[in-house]
Order: structure tokens, then C-alpha cells, then sequence
């Protein structure tokens, strides 16, 4: 067995679930450098092996309650054989398991406001890092065709993770109230501690501009933006090809009154005593009254990603390929999709998440490449943001309709102790049409359900 390619393979899956916004390219690779040793067919031929391994055991017991003594030797040479047959292919398999069998939502452990649900303490973080950093190094010398794509995340890394350093013994902790490092001050000056005296003394400017700016916003985190405004200049080619997968091009202009409402969202420290009465949140003028449903939502629930980041809607500028046909009604049939046909999905109604989700991580990025001429780097081919169907929905006549749209992320619960997940949907008239937002089951398939695709940048999901 080539153990280096398995050793890839390895580095990848792990490298994905902890940069999980470029999750589906890492999987992508690892599945393009595990075909030759284990194919997706091999793959399920090996499950099938394991399950009938499974089941011989009582189907021998059964003969030999028979006295059944030539089917009793048939079925243990049987077993013998399979077992042996498993045994050889089970660290292939196992690996490959985490390569075509991928169905759990990885949240980034990087994304700060999520660290209930990650349970990545902070203290932990600059280790994840450092091994991350290890991963894509080695990546980059042992995958060479794909070294450019590591040293960019590498960097990324390097320079762009929000990580505290650990505080030196004796000095307070750099998120310390001006105060109370004036009082530890004081402290070592009536113990004669001249060392720690001087390095509080470097401290109190980190400090004091460190309250300052707290002062002015404490959710600089939560409410953190992408860099920049999220536009393209789509090429008369991309958008040709896009027309012919039923992807229509489409700008959302910025939103800062909308982009201002993100500040009422839900919070890691917010309890429900102190969360903001929303009959007493200011819309935006004009606004209608269906907002503050939607708005409630965002501010009851922590929302994720498909990236497994943050979701707050950046509301700046931003330009999107997306399918635009109008909502489905009760009677009505999908017309045929070749967007659909290209991922490998059997229709349009009725699919749960998470068979979507696993159509994306395995046709998405190839589609953007070799159907759109886009760079997956850049860009994800999603269910559509549910800002974004917001956004364009007036226009486009959607929202009218007794219909469940999908919508890229989850709305995150915690049960028993356990992290729950549920797929965005909503644009149902019967429960407020554009502003309707709810979460269902991962599984769920219900026929009111449809999907609508869009390209976005994958900026817009990146929380850090």
C-alpha cells in the first residue's frame, strides 16, 4: 500500500476540519489523490463488505441451529475470507470514510463567537495554529501542484488569526481594566517588586486605549466586516456559461442601514435579561413590520455558515451569480437544470441538506472551474445566502409562494448538552414570505422544500 498518498490524504482531512471555510477544497484534493488507491465505488463495495461481515456471524449461528454442518463451513470460509478482505483495506478505508463520507458540519474554531459551540477554548487556540501552520508546510512540499493554494492559507494563518498571546507570569491579562492594573501597580510597589512593576507600566497604554475602544463598540468581533466590498467583473465568457447552468448575474448595492441592525445580534455573552426588547429595535425607515421577525431570529439564535464561520449578512456591495427563476407553486414542476444534472442531484424539491451539502463538497468547486471559468478560491457555489434572497427577492417576485427555500448555514441549538444543527430555510408566504427564516432538520425532505444556487465569494464567509 503507497502510504504517502494515504499520508496526504490524512493531512488534508484534518487541514479541513480546522480551516473550515476551504473545507471543500481541501476534500476535493484529498479525493482526487485518493481515487487511485481507493475509489468512491471502492469505497462503497468496502461498506457493503463490512455490513455483510456483519450479518454471517447470525447467519452461521442459524445453520448450526439446523444442523445445517456443509452450509455452517460455507459461510465460515465466507467470513474468514471477507474478514481478511476488510482487515487489508481498513486503514483505506477509514481514511477514505473522512473523504466521501462527510456529512457533520465543522465549525471554525477560529471564530471567536462560536466558542460555546466549539468548545476550543482561547488558551488552546495558538497550538491549533501553530499545528494548522505545520499542516499546510508540509502540504506545501508534499503536494506541489497545489503548493500556491497552501502558502496563501499558511499566511493567512500567520497573520490574520485573532490569537492572544499567553500573559507573562505576573503581569495581568492584556484584557485587565485600566484600574485594576493601577491596583496590581500599587500592589508591587508595596512588595518591592520592581519587575513587575515595570512591566505593568508598559502595559497601561495597551490597556487604557484597549478600554477606550471598548467604549466605542464592544462587539468589534461579532461585527467585524470583510475587508472589502465583495464585487467582481465577471467575464462575458463566465457569464455566457452561467446563463447556459441558469445563473443570472445580479449587484446588491450596500446596506448600511441594514448593516447597522447586525449589532443586535445574537451574542456569546448576551442572556436573555440582558437582550434588547425587539418591539423597542429602530428599523430602518420604510422597513416593514416583517423585519423585526426576521431581525428576532438573528437575535435569539447563533447562525452559522456552510463554512462552519459566524453568519452575519455584510450587507456591503456585492455581486452574485444566482439562479433566478420564480418560486415554485404547489402544482408546478422544476423545469430541467443543468446546474442540477452538473451536481449530480436528482431534482430541484424535496432534497434534505444534507444531501445538498454533500453534492456541493463534491461537484462545487469542480463546476465553478470547469463549467464557470472561476477561481474556487474565490469563489463558492452555495445555497443561496438568505440575505441575498432577501435582498434581490422584491425584485424577483420570490417570497410569494407556499414554498420552503433552502438557505446557505444553520441555525445552531444546543440539546442535552449536545450542539444541534438545522439548515436555514424560509421565503414561505404562509410565514411572512421575504422575511421569513426558520431552521429545519438536516434530513428534512419535505417537497415544499426547494433549492436555488447562487456564486458568491467566499470572503463573505470568513469570520476572522
Amino acid at each position: 500500500m503507497d502510504t504517502e498518498p494515504i499520508a496526504l490524504v490524512t493531512a488534508l482531512v484534518e487541514a479541513g476540519n480546522i480551516d473550515t471555510v476551504y473545507r471543500d477544497l481541501y476534500v476535493g484534493r484529498a479525493r482526487t489523490l485518493l481515487s487511485p488507491l481507493m475509489s468512491l465505488e471502492d469505497f462503497h463495495h468496502s461498506e457493503q463488505r463490512q455490513k455483510g461481515l456483519a450479518e454471517l456471524p447470525l447467519a452461521v449461528a442459524r445453520a448450526l441451529e439446523k444442523g445445517d454442518w456443509p452450509r455452517v463451513k460455507e459461510l465460515s470460509l465466507r467470513a474468514d475470507a471477507a474478514r481478511q478482505v476488510v482487515a487489508d483495506e481498513a486503514t483505506r478505508f477509514e481514511t477514505a470514510r473522512g473523504v466521501y463520507a462527510v456529512i457533520d458540519v465543522a465549525l471554525d474554531p477560529f471564530c471567536q463567537s462560536l466558542q460555546k459551540f466549539t468548545r476550543v477554548a482561547a488558551k488552546d487556540l495558538p497550538a491549533l495554529r501553530t499545528r494548522i501552520v505545520e499542516q499546510l508546510s508540509t502540504l506545501e512540499t508534499s503536494d506541489v501542484p497545489w503548493r500556491d493554494f497552501y502558502a496563501s492559507r499558511r499566511a493567512a494563518f500567520q497573520t490574520r488569526a485573532p490569537i492572544a498571546a499567553e500573559p507573562a507570569p505576573g503581569v495581568a491579562p492584556a484584557a485587565t481594566s485600566p484600574e485594576s492594573v493601577r491596583q496590581a501597580a500599587a500592589e508591587a510597589l508595596k512588595t518591592g517588586d520592581m519587575k513587575r512593576l515595570a512591566q505593568l507600566a508598559d502595559l497601561v497604554p495597551t490597556v487604557t486605549s484597549g478600554a477606550s475602544a471598548s467604549k466605542q463598540g464592544s462587539k468589534t468581533q461579532t461585527l467585524q466586516q470583510p475587508s472589502q466590498q465583495l464585487t467582481a467583473s465577471w467575464s462575458s465568457d463566465t457569464l455566457a456559461r452561467a446563463r447556459q447552468l441558469g445563473l443570472g448575474s445580479r449587484h446588491l448595492e450596500p446596506r448600511a442601514d441594514l448593516a447597522a441592525l447586525r449589532e443586535y445580534a445574537w451574542s456569546p455573552s448576551a442572556d436573555e435579561s440582558r437582550r434588547p426588547n425587539i418591539k423597542q429595535v429602530t428599523l430602518p425607515s420604510g422597513a416593514p413590520d416583517g423585519l423585526r421577525d426576521r431581525l428576532e431570529v438573528l437575535m435569539i439564535h447563533p447562525l452559522a455558515n456552510s463554512g462552519g464561520a459566524r453568519h452575519l449578512p455584510p450587507f456591503l456591495g456585492e455581486d452574485v451569480l444566482v439562479e433566478d427563476f420564480p418560486d415554485l407553486g404547489d402544482a408546478q414542476q422544476p423545469p430541467p437544470s443543468p446546474l442540477l444534472t452538473a451536481l449530480e442531484l436528482p431534482g430541484r424539491r424535496g432534497l434534505p441538506r444534507e444531501a445538498i451539502e454533500q453534492a456541493l463538497l463534491a461537484h462545487g468547486a469542480r463546476v465553478l472551474e470547469k463549467e464557470l471559468g472561476l477561481d474556487p478560491r474565490v469563489f463558492r457555489l452555495v445555497c443561496i445566502p438568505s440575505d441575498v434572497h432577501f435582498r434581490l427577492g422584491e425584485a424577483q417576485g420570490w417570497g410569494r409562494q407556499p414554498c420552503w427555500t433552502h438557505f446557505d448555514g444553520y441555525l445552531i441549538r444546543m440539546a442535552e448538552g449536545r450542539v444541534r444543527f438545522q439548515a436555514l430555510a424560509g421565503g414561505d408566504v404562509r410565514y411572512g414570505g421575504l422575511y421569513d427564516l426558520l431552521g429545519v432538520g438536516r434530513d428534512y425532505d419535505s417537497d415544499r422544500l426547494i433549492a436555488r444556487f447562487a456564486v458568491v465569494h467566499r470572503e463573505r464567509m470568513v469570520a476572522w
